[in-house]
């Protein structure tokens, strides 16, 4: 039901350019969608990005999405920066700054940079004339591009030949790319974009179209129109939602249309379609200890979440209406309150989800097991680091055996780990290094990272914020300057920068612990993977270490079974595992339960954190 019933409905297209991920919908669009439905208006939404990966072939389109380094040489922005903007820098002057490209595209395509600049130069340009001729764009009163990670310069290439053709249509762009500065800097140079929503546009995207349509706009920050454009250097950003229940659930129906047309396993093959899901906004950790490196979240941390009852209503809708397993939450981060409300009643239902949550890395074994129980088997725990006093330069709230006990126990409960180890912070020091470089092979019963990097300096970060960390010489990416026009201020529509730091390990440092990183992962790639496990019987504990070539086996009896099962949950101090073994009737001297301790951490099935221990191996009981 509209709004207000005496304003006449629109008709408005949403857009999901290149290169975003084709094995997924987009809840941008499919949210913007159900909200503009909502106020009574017609929308429809044009998976373009699906379209080029038909032309391109899924193998190449995803090769460029998912390139390595892509946050350095941003190959998907540059590819269509022609289409957008004409030659803004000498081609020769990119691959120049970028030498690696020239490996990476022939890895991925068998030829050389010259197939390269004919990407760039014919085939996408030829590609969006032909997709925009095949829809009557005319019909429309309003089109609208959300644009987020590599979407950008395909969005602005597409509204400005949209602009050109059908001058009367009106374009709106949001998105993570239109945050904060960014979004009016795009709105003051490049003059077919007619409306620029910055941050979310729950009420600012209806308010845009309740004015359009002849109705009243209502009071809505960066929905105000002034003349033909949105000043938002004069009416500010979007305002963050607060009650995200009163939200409508995301209309993917085109998406699904799409795949149906091309034939879904022709693009992704027998991989699964994973759908979007949002049950809340912010970050509540980071709303209290902003971790250093992260640029999320640019218009707050505050934390809002919808209830559980609404997000296991939400969630029963979208199976309903596209039944598929892989469902992708969303959030920054997993709201805890739903260990007790939705994971509890989806494992009451029993259902074969396939869920994925990012989630904080102090995670209990309950509530692992809590999580697994309701079906989130994917998540990503942003562990960055094993060194403790790395994570406290990163604000993590964290410690080396708090993540290492998430690694156990997820792995344990079949719980699929998506990490990575980040390096370059500032304070670190070789130590830290030399430190994980030795716990690694340790570890390699436990699934490993994807990979080491160094930090990209993020805009919204606390190193990009905070003057205090000491960063030098911070400046655009330089790959600003090969994709966009000069009379853009590249300062203000900059998402990644470079810097200079000193304060750092040594390359030796880093390169080691990447080579620790390399061999963790080909281990854990071999047929058989390592295992460290142990059998309980009464008083009676045998350890079977298969980390190594050489499979070793130890027994512990007595109180030494309990007390290293003592360290298994979570790290325990030397005073906390006696206290428990008294409790069994076992009176010890402190000194004798460290030994012990101390002899199981030189054995490598036990790891030492600022005098806390913590036990490697799984139960093999499967039931524990």
């Amino acid at each position: 039901m509209r709004v207000d019933e005496t304003a006449k409905p629109l008709r408005v297209a949403l857009v999901n350019m290149p290169w975003a991920r084709i094995d997924a919908p987009s809840i941008q669009c499919g949210l913007l969608k159900a909200l503009a439905v909502r106020e009574g208006h017609h929308c429809e939404v044009h998976y373009l990005n699906i379209e080029l990966a038909v032309l391109l072939g899924p193998e190449l389109y995803e090769g460029i999405s998912d390139m390595r380094s892509e946050r350095l040489h941003m190959l998907g922005e540059w590819l269509f920066a022609y289409a957008a903007f004409g030659e803004v820098v000498p081609e020769q002057e990119y691959f120049e700054e970028h030498p690696e490209l020239e490996a990476l595209w022939r890895e991925l395509t068998g030829r050389g940079l010259d197939h390269l600049v004919e990407l760039r130069r014919a085939v996408l340009p030829a590609w969006l004339d032909k997709a925009l001729g095949e829809v009557d764009w005319g019909g429309y009163d309003l089109v609208g591009f959300t644009s987020t990670f590599l979407q950008n310069t395909a969005s602005l290439a597409a509204g400005r030949l949209l602009k050109e053709r059908f001058p009367n249509v009106s374009l709106v762009y949001g998105g993570a790319n239109f945050d904060s500065e960014m979004g009016p800097e795009y709105a003051r140079g490049l003059p077919w974009l007619d409306h620029v929503v910055s941050g979310e546009a729950d009420e600012a995207f209806p308010a845009l179209l309740r004015q359009m349509a002849g109705g009243p706009a209502g009071a809505a920050p960066g929905a105000e129109v002034a003349g033909a454009r949105m000043l938002l250097d004069q009416v500010g950003p979007a305002r963050p939602l607060r009650a995200l229940d009163g939200l409508p659930v995301p209309d993917y129906r085109e998406y699904f249309n799409a795949l149906e047309r091309h034939g879904r396993r022709a693009l992704l093959g027998d991989r699964p379609v994973r759908l979007p899901v949002e049950f809340s906004r912010g970050c509540w950790w980071g709303a209290k200890h902003h971790c250093t490196f992260c640029g999320l979240n640019s218009a707050g941390m505050a934390f809002r979440s919808k209830s559980g009852e609404r997000a296991m209503d939400e969630l029963t809708e979208l199976l309903t209406a596209y039944p598929t397993v892989h469902v992708d939450a969303v959030d920054n981060i997993l709201d805890m309150t739903y260990l007790t409300s939705l994971c509890e009643e989806l494992g009451n239902r029993h259902w074969d989800v396939n869920l994925f949550f990012e989630v904080k890395a102090n995670l209990t074994r309950g509530q692992l097991k809590s999580m697994r129980n309701a079906g989130i088997l994917r998540i990503q725990p942003g562990i960055e680091s094993l060194n403790t006093r790395i994570l406290g330069l990163m604000r993590k709230g964290a410690t080396k055996s708090i993540n290492v006990r998430l690694l156990k126990w997820a792995r344990y409960f079949g719980q699929t780990v998506q990490w990575n180890v980040l390096t370059g912070i500032p304070g670190e020091s070789d130590a830290d290094y030399e430190e994980q470089v030795a716990l690694i092979p340790l570890l390699h019963h436990l699934e490993p990272p994807s990979g080491s990097a160094r930090i990209w300096l993020e805009r919204f970060s606390p190193y990009f914020t905070d003057p205090s960390f000491r960063l030098s010489h911070i400046r655009p990416g330089s790959s600003y300057r090969h994709i966009y026009p000069s009379h853009l201020d590249h300062a203000k529509i900059a998402y990644f920068f470079d810097y200079g730091v000193t304060d750092v390990a040594s390359e030796r440092a880093v390169d080691a612990l990447s080579a620790a990183v390399l061999e963790w992962q080909r281990r854990w790639a071999e047929p058989t993977r390592p295992t460290l496990l142990y059998q309980r019987l009464p008083h009676h504990l045998t350890l079977i270490d298969r980390r190594t070539e050489r499979a070793r086996k130890a027994v512990l009896e007595g109180w030494q079974a309990h007390a290293y099962e003592a360290c298994g949950d979570a790290a325990r101090s030397v005073q906390g595992v006696r206290t428990d073994l008294e409790r069994l009737g076992h009176r010890l001297a402190t000194a004798e339960v460290a030994a012990f301790l101390e002899r199981c951490c030189r054995s490598r099935v036990m790891i030492e954190d600022e005098g806390r221990y913590l036990a490697l191996a799984l139960p093999e009981n499967p039931d524990w």
